[in-house]
């Protein structure tokens, strides 16, 4: 599996392949050794290193917490276009975009809907892991182009909001 996590504005490639009783996780072109107990809190040895953290969801986000500091990181499909440029202008447009390829689960609005900023609207299914996707502004929902159960690639346009006047 290939992962692009991207913190601070900077991408790091990530290639996980199982081995063993464990992974080898290669970051950035550098291999690691990774074993231990994997899911929300995790404790494993990297290298032959123990490394107890924690790792969670929070909206597209994961935030993974070691020794009391939490890092927060966007996970990218590799094969899926750079969108952040696209994104900022998408955003004031009231355009809200695949950001990966998926499934849509679930749509939570109609055309005419009132939303908020930061409201889910959309759920998608990428990579076994649901992301629900918010409104980008607050508004009125003037087109949902998706319905539950449909796939959509990387950049597909879902829905368009008006934005508030004020």
């Amino acid at each position: 599996m290939s992962v692009i996590l991207t913190r601070e504005g900077r991408d790091r490639t990530i290639e996980v392949t199982p081995s063993g009783d464990g992974f080898i996780v290669t970051v950035d072109g550098k291999e690691h050794r990774v074993e231990g107990v994997f899911g929300g809190l995790m404790r494993v040895r990297i290298d032959d290193r123990p490394v107890e953290a924690s790792v969670r969801r929070q909206g597209l986000d994961l935030v993974v917490e070691i020794r009391g500091r939490a890092y927060l990181y966007r996970p990218r499909d590799p094969r899926a276009p750079k969108l952040t440029r696209k994104s900022v202008a998408d955003q004031t447009r009231g355009e809200l975009h695949a950001p990966m390829p998926g499934l849509v689960v679930d749509v939570m609005v109609a055309e005419g809907d009132t939303v908020e900023a930061g409201q889910p609207v959309v759920v998608v299914e990428a990579m076994k892991m649901q992301n629900a996707l918010v409104a980008p502004l607050s508004g009125r929902v003037t087109a949902v182009r998706v319905q539950a159960g449909a796939t959509v690639d990387s950049g597909a346009l879902l829905l368009k909001i008006q934005p508030e006047e004020g």
